[in-house]
């Protein structure tokens, strides 16, 4: 069942993040900020604004913006506002290699110990801490 304009500006009302300050008012060279709740949702191609009682979505054009009317372009514009729940596919980390002499000198910690420092900032071996499940 496809939704029309306003079931998606109300489904839109209740996962945009309230922002006090958004709206100014610039008369002359003075801007005042009015004291209004706006909800803002933001897009490359779209934007969602709800100041109380209206609410609006609107594509972003060339000319500046233009209200979506059509119910296609508002369930398109809905789903624009989703955030990816994915890890962004950026590169990942490359592998660090270890010196020779670091390695050698951690091989030589023995089993069930580990490097920690003492109350004046020396170095000395610490017992590893055993954690055991919850029953």
């Amino acid at each position: 069942m496809a939704k029309t304009v306003e079931k998606t500006k109300a489904s839109l009302k209740l996962r945009a993040q309230a922002r006090n300050g958004a709206l100014t008012l610039r008369l002359g060279v003075k801007k005042y900020v009015l004291p209004f709740e706006v909800r803002l949702l933001t897009s490359n191609e779209y934007v969602f604004v709800h100041v109380p009682p209206s609410a609006e979505i609107m594509k972003l054009t060339q000319d500046g913006l233009e209200v979506v009317t059509d119910a296609r372009a508002a369930e398109e514009a809905a789903k624009s506002f989703r955030r990816s729940r994915k890890r962004s596919s950026g590169k990942s980390a490359a592998p660090v290699e270890m010196p020779t002499e670091v390695a050698a000198a951690l091989s030589k910690i023995p089993p069930g110990y580990k490097i920690g420092y003492g109350l004046d900032g020396s170095i000395r071996l610490v017992k590893t801490r055993r954690r055991r499940r919850k029953a």
